[in-house]
């Protein structure tokens, strides 16, 4: 682990690297890309990101925010730039129950790939 990273920063990325997902820290957010399987999308790497300070409770907790690049558009969404990369845009998604029963990063990943089927570009 890199002295540098919170342990939950460091779990998170391992969890996305055990499902092939590169990811890196860059500024207060970590930065990954996911495969879009529905919607406008669909059939494209989505750049996604959340924030470090968001990471604090991982896995035990899942973060709030998904972080995207301005030209995703969603037709409904609240948003600011708290805690973003420039050009990004912070999405407020309540990910609802999390699941005990299958590993937290699966959840996650369900999750933002949910969110991502309902963007409009």
């Amino acid at each position: 682990m890199s002295p540098e990273l919170s342990a939950p920063v460091a779990t998170f990325i391992a969890d996305l690297a055990d499902h092939g997902i590169q990811a890196k820290v860059q500024g207060s957010a970590v930065v990954y890309s996911v495969y879009a399987v529905a919607g406008a999308l669909a059939g494209t790497e989505v750049p996604t990101a959340v924030s470090v300070v968001e990471l604090a409770g991982w896995p035990a907790a899942p973060p709030h925010w998904l972080h995207f690049e301005s030209t995703v558009r969603f037709a409904t969404t609240n948003t600011d730039t708290a805690e973003c990369l420039d050009g990004w845009l912070r999405h407020s998604r309540d990910i609802g129950a999390w699941s005990t029963d299958r590993p937290p990063i699966i959840n996650w990943l369900a999750h933002v790939r949910g969110v991502i089927k309902d963007a409009i570009t």
